[in-house]
């Protein structure tokens, strides 16, 4: 765990998980209970965490592809990424493949 938040590939990948889940509980659990349930507290509550985890998704994404080195189809993945629910997940095996030859590359 300490690894990834030691360069800005890493901590992409981290801001990726955690943004995935946010936006996972507030698609189908959040939004469901509001909608079925007459919960509403439950968007009111995750909603600003979500956005939260978003923000600060799209702050990493900036930092790590800011350091050179990307190409624009990889900046267009890791941002949709972000809106598709699961796609943080599923764009993480693409990051770690980066992250691993980002950190061979400070290793040489």
């Amino acid at each position: 765990m300490t690894r990834l938040l030691k360069d800005p590939i890493g901590q992409l990948r981290l801001a990726g998980f955690v943004e995935g889940t946010t936006l996972i509980l507030l698609l189908f659990v959040a939004v469901p209970l509001k909608r079925l349930g007459d919960y509403p507290t439950a968007v009111t509550i995750m909603g600003p965490i979500h956005g939260f985890t978003f923000i600060a998704y799209l702050i990493m994404a900036t930092n790590a592809v800011s350091g050179g080195g990307w190409r624009a189809g990889e900046i267009a993945r890791v941002l949709i990424a972000a809106v598709l629910p699961f796609g943080t997940f599923i764009n993480d095996r693409y990051l770690a493949r980066k992250h691993t030859e980002f950190l061979q590359s400070q290793e040489s």
